[in-house]
């Protein structure tokens, strides 16, 4: 069996579909129905911030520098959505690249997409998604 980690971030409060413990939950029901295991001391949350930029995200660094140890701690990093690993295209390349070097996978769980090519292209229009929203959000709060 493949060792898992968990990513969980929410930006307010207000996030109640989004919540900590929501995205606990189906992140543990994924582990177990693709038969991995996600020990406690792998689960990493950084609550009340933005997806912006990840050097602010305490946990989020803990997760990325755990992942770097030899030998590797965890397999994959399961998300509820590409979302809460970054709102940040530069960001999330460096450190899905990072993580992949290490051989670690991160996986959305709600996003499901496939190692092909094509896959990868919707991951990225996913990323890119993800930033404009931020980016136009950023837009609609000044005006």
């Amino acid at each position: 069996m493949k060792t898992a980690a968990a990513y969980i971030r929410v930006s307010t409060e207000d996030q109640i579909e989004f919540s900590p413990d929501s995205q606990l939950k189906a992140i543990r029901k994924y582990a177990k129905e693709h038969d991995l295991i996600l020990p406690e001391e792998f689960v990493f949350a950084d609550e009340g911030i933005s997806g912006r930029k990840t050097d602010k995200r305490v946990q989020f660094q803990r997760m990325i520098g755990t992942a770097k140890l030899k030998p590797k701690p965890f397999d994959v990093i399961l998300l509820w959505k590409f979302s809460r690993f970054a709102r940040n295209r530069e960001d999330s390349i460096v450190y899905k690249s990072m993580l992949a070097r290490a051989g670690v996978e991160v996986v959305s769980i709600s996003e499901p997409v496939d190692d092909s090519p094509f896959g990868s292209l919707i991951e990225r229009i996913i990323e890119w998604m993800d930033e404009f929203y931020l980016t136009n959000l950023s837009t609609e709060v000044r005006r």
